[in-house]
């Protein structure tokens, strides 16, 4: 079991991609960390391989599926009865659809609403006394955007919507916060990342991306290179603009020099596959 004794981050959605890296970043810097999933024995194998790399700390692994809380019981449990009780949640497991409101189905909504919107909340609640401990140098952070409403929206209204509903409860929790070692706030990329959401669904290439080391760097800059990270209360952290301010090369992180702006590479997809649409139907 978790010692408590220790530092704990929880991260959810981290056997792969962003989360896996954020996962690696805490484990370097001597936490436990709780990775999550919603293959259980997908999320065993990667806690494990994880733990392989360093015999001083703990990586657990939970089932943590936000469309069947009944499945995610054994961390929720532990949670409300303190078994656990993380320094750090990151609020990283997303949902992305890139249909429109006119063509997504139900289905698709009620996903996006549970693990966008409804997932993160929960998580929040019961992680809700990081920020009321005074002693405790801890947070929750979301990986949600910042409240630019630009011409994608248009395309990606319910993910957007979800995604905004995040960005607006972090806000809420930082106004409510009176903690002053404790960081509520979102992190996002200026970069489409090389990613199942970019690559699986061809919305770009991997030679247009980011490798998703990045946002794990700005998290560990952030968290443990920044004696005044309390100003980044309530804010969205840019990695582009954070980095650049902390005068880190980003090109370590490129996979090439042809990578994208993340809203540029967003709209064209969209634009492009709704043209299509259009013909296909003599809309």
């Amino acid at each position: 079991m978790i010692n408590n004794k220790f530092k704990t981050a929880l991260i959810t959605g981290s056997t792969k991609g962003v989360g896996k890296e954020i996962a690696k970043m805490f484990i370097k810097k001597n936490y436990n960390v709780i990775i999550t999933g919603r293959n259980i024995n997908n999320t065993l194998k990667i806690a494990d391989e994880l733990n392989s790399k360093n015999t001083k700390i703990i990586v657990k692994g939970f089932n943590l599926d936000y469309n069947n809380f009944g499945a995610s019981y054994k961390l929720l449990h532990a949670l409300k009865n303190k078994d656990i009780q993380p320094n750090f949640l990151i609020n990283n497991a997303g949902a992305l659809n890139t249909k429109n409101i006119n063509n997504i189905s139900i289905d698709s909504i009620n996903t996006l609403t549970k693990i966008n919107m409804i997932g993160p909340m929960v998580l929040s609640k019961y992680c809700i006394d990081i920020i009321k401990n005074k002693n405790k140098f801890g947070g929750i952070l979301f990986n949600t955007p910042p409240y630019i409403i630009d011409d994608k929206c248009s395309y990606l209204l319910p993910y957007m919507q979800t995604k905004l509903a995040q960005t607006t409860l972090m806000k809420s929790l930082a106004y409510s916060n009176l903690n002053y070692k404790a960081l509520v706030c979102g992190f996002w990329t200026n970069y489409p990342l090389s990613t199942d959401a970019i690559i699986n669904r061809k919305i770009g290439k991997k030679e247009n991306c980011m490798h998703p080391k990045i946002l794990a760097k700005t998290l560990e800059e952030l968290l443990f290179n920044t004696p005044d990270y309390m100003k980044y209360s309530s804010k969205i952290i840019i990695d582009k603009e954070f980095l650049y301010e902390k005068n880190i090369n980003i090109k370590e992180f490129q996979h090439s020099s042809k990578v994208s702006n993340l809203d540029d590479m967003f709209y064209k997809y969209l634009k492009d596959k709704y043209t299509i649409r259009k013909k296909l139907f003599n809309i």
